[in-house]
């Protein structure tokens, strides 16, 4: 035809040149459907040119005009009809695919996202597309900064005063000791990029361009042997997955096995059954756990195995997504987003510890990992398998509820014992003298056994920082954020005052903000302070302490890992870093130093999660020959998740916070919508919310469905913004809730700014 281009592919299906060079043929109509990443519940109609006609199918990827912008699309539809006249129809401005990069599975898919979590379609695909295919794509290279030479403490002081952001990329460059991505180290400090230009503008840091470095999940491996013969329990397990995927058919299944009981054997046995059926799978598993040893787990046993994680740069994801969805049947490997994996023929989908709360997207689309697993697996007629020592109380139900069948591991493999847990009053018991006065003498003597026995010990705090209060014994009052409803903690290694929420930071202070009397005492403990007097106390104890203060680039994750596996470090001091995905025989005592720091939060999942937390961390001890020993520390030794968890008792627990939710009618048997406001005016998000909530009441009459609030969220102002929200509460069966959830959405997109965000079956209240 006169007057077209053919394609020109820069890679497979990737990036053709074409773009109309003359206007459509104005006898047959042929319109797109195209889906924009715009917070707008509707896709835009444009014209088909003649010049790739043919080619317009969909899950291609477009460049179209849009309000005098160029923007890009994924096209959903394509049709011979149209609601808008030709005459105000505009064309398409460019073809970018050769071949669609977007399966129909996988639009479909993100039909599903966008209806059951309130986004548009174009933001759940948006989701689905890796960044790197927003543009052309180019070299594998990475912006990195590093300190100068010569820059040591007397720039870093000039700056604490007069250039404080400033001062904290250097300082945290100083740390480091080395070159970090600079999109890392502003993630870090929640900083934009402007603090670490001004540094390099001033000779104190070296920014720069160079060669990625290799993922090194990409080649990570594992010693990990196949067993010589699968358990009974570990048996029937297998074989009920094999028959799944022999007939072909969609069918989902809770895997429920005490940590240690093998639950990772039967996912590599109904993946490799898979394989040989010509079927890819994906695994998910919690970011935190995405080590090299787990991934080494299933590269032993596996070929062709892919790995996706939040530390990959764009043109590193790019280059993997591309492999993967032209590499034929295969195993991925990745956290929350490789559900969106474009495998070929998916047969198994796995998500590992399914009752973690990361696998819940944090902003649009608010989609949750296990959700969505469940739905491709249908989508795909795959199997999928839900694994987890302690599930959620949504999965467990689903599968007494005969919605998911329910595989059992009630035992570690090759027999041994689950690891006694002994429950220690705070109240009561006889405190070691240490200046926390948080190490009962109980747990001192334990951790004094096990280093005796040239054993190793995992100790967990699900607290950073050195103190986390500072209280004023003249005024009462504690050292709070500014920007933030929160108190600052004291980093004693750094001598700063830090806000875990907006990351400012303030020098060490010995007077009260407040009063002005120099009466501050530092309360309770975090990580840091743990790590400290065990230095003390122990005198030639190898101690380390693993958190987000000292981990701040994956290969320390590993470097660490790995001489706890070699056994050059005696005692692991760790925050939630620790409590996931690690395996090391030698761990005998695992020490939880305080059971309740989530116990009480205003939460009512605060229970669960607490249960959850003690039983994962309690399952690093005694995994291998040698017997382990689990000591909890509490102020509510009597609570009955404490209780449930001490003996092991998931059934138990489960049954009996049941009982209490259906009472209340929150999740798994209501469904709720938190509907969130902020913004830097109290009165307008006051106003805001109130006017929704009363434009709420006015449309929703069913009589099962319950308003909360509005009211001032737990942590009612962050980063400077305020917050307030209200939560809506429907009986999970029914229609009550997707008619709440339409008219929620229609009063959002009506409403004037500050505008509210959805966030269907949240997992967090704060």
């Amino acid at each position: 035809m006169a007057g077209t281009r053919r394609a020109r592919a820069a890679g497979p299906g990737l990036f053709p040149s074409d773009e109309p060079e003359q206007t459509p043929d104005v006898g047959v109509l042929r319109v797109a459907s195209v889906a924009l990443n715009r917070p707008v519940r509707r896709e835009f109609t444009y014209l088909i040119p003649d010049a790739f006609a043919d080619r317009v199918v969909p899950g291609v990827r477009v460049a179209v005009d849009f309000g005098g912008l160029r923007e890009l699309g994924v096209v959903v539809q394509v049709g011979s009809e149209s609601d808008v006249p030709r005459a105000k129809l505009k064309p398409l401005a460019k073809l970018l695919d050769a071949e669609p990069l977007v399966s129909r599975e996988l639009v479909g898919l993100a039909r599903w996202v966008a209806t059951e979590y309130a986004c548009s379609w174009g933001e759940a695909l948006a989701a689905i597309l890796p960044a790197g295919l927003k543009s052309e794509a180019g070299h594998r290279r990475v912006t990195t900064i590093r300190l100068a030479e010569n820059v040591g403490a007397r720039e870093l002081a000039e700056l604490e005063t007069t250039q404080p952001k400033q001062h904290r990329v250097l300082r945290t460059l100083m740390e480091l000791g080395g070159a970090i991505e600079l999109r890392d180290l502003c993630r870090q400090l929640n900083l934009s990029d402007a603090p670490a230009r001004s540094l390099a503008k001033n000779r104190l840091v070296v920014i720069e361009r160079i060669e990625a470095a290799r993922d090194a999940l990409e080649f990570a491996k594992s010693g990990r042997t196949r067993p010589e013969r699968l358990t009974e329990r570990q048996r029937v397990a297998v074989e009920a997955l094999y028959a799944a995927l022999a007939a072909r058919e969609h069918k989902g299944f809770l895997l429920e096995g005490v940590t240690g009981s093998g639950k990772t054997e039967v996912y590599l046995a109904a993946i490799e059954r898979a394989l040989e059926l010509g079927r890819s799978s994906i695994v998910l598993v919690p970011e935190i756990a995405l080590t090299p040893q787990t991934v080494g787990w299933f590269r032993s046993r596996f070929e062709r195995v892919a790995v996706l994680h939040s530390r990959m740069t764009d043109l590193q994801r790019l280059d993997m997504w591309l492999s993967i969805a032209h590499g034929g049947p295969m195993v991925v490997v990745g956290a929350r987003s490789a559900i969106f994996a474009p495998v070929s023929d998916l047969g198994v989908v796995v998500v590992d510890e399914e009752h973690e709360p990361s696998f819940k997207q944090g902003s649009t689309p608010r989609y949750h990992a296990r959700d969505v697993a469940v739905e491709r697996a249908r989508l795909s007629n795959a199997v999928c398998v839900l694994g987890s020592a302690t599930p959620s109380l949504e999965t467990w139900c689903a599968a007494r509820e005969g919605k998911l069948g329910h595989l059992r591991l009630p035992e570690r493999a090759g027999g041994k014992p689950l690891p006694p847990v002994e429950v220690l009053d705070l109240k009561s018991e006889r405190l070691a003298s240490t200046p926390s006065r948080l190490f009962s003498v109980r747990l001192i003597e334990q951790l004094r056994a096990v280093l005796d026995r040239k054993e190793q010990a995992i100790l967990f705090l699900n607290r950073r920082g050195f103190s986390p209060v500072l209280w004023c014994s003249g005024c009462k009052e504690t050292v709070r954020c500014k920007r933030c409803d929160v108190t600052l903690v004291f980093h004693r290694r750094i001598q700063r005052l830090v806000c875990h929420l907006c990351c400012e930071e303030l020098p060490a202070v010995q007077s009260c903000p407040t009063c002005t009397k120099p009466a501050l005492r530092y309360l309770s403990a975090g990580a840091e302070r743990i790590e400290q007097e065990l230095v003390e106390r122990f005198e030639g104890a190898r101690v380390q302490r693993m958190d987000s203060d000292t981990m701040r680039r994956r290969e320390d994750y590993e470097r660490v890992l790995d001489a706890f596996g070699r056994g050059e470090i005696d005692v692991l001091v760790g925050t939630q870093m620790i409590a996931k995905g690690l395996d090391f025989p030698r761990v005998t005592l695992v020490g939880i130093v305080s059971a309740d720091s989530a116990l009480y939060l205003p939460d009512f999942r605060a229970s669960e999660r607490t249960f959850q937390l003690i039983a994962q961390v309690a399952g690093r001890a005694g995994r291998g020959e040698l017997a382990g020993r689990i000591v909890v520390q509490t102020h509510s030794p009597q609570h009955s998740a404490i209780v449930r968890a001490s003996h092991h008792d998931f059934e138990g627990f489960a049954k009996a916070e049941s009982e209490l939710r259906a009472e209340l009618g929150y999740p798994p048997y209501g469904r709720l919508i938190r509907v969130f406001f902020e913004d830097p005016s109290e009165p307008k998000v006051v106003q805001a919310a109130r006017a929704f909530a009363d434009a709420l009441g006015a449309r929703v009459t069913d009589p099962t469905t319950v308003l909360l609030g509005p009211a001032p969220a737990p942590i009612a102002m962050a980063r400077g913004r305020f917050r307030h929200h209200l939560l809506i509460k429907t009986p999970r069966a029914g229609s009550a809730f997707a008619a709440v959830r339409e008219v929620a959405i229609e009063l959002a997109e009506q409403a004037a700014a500050p505008r509210p965000t959805l966030d269907v079956d949240p997992v967090s209240l704060l």
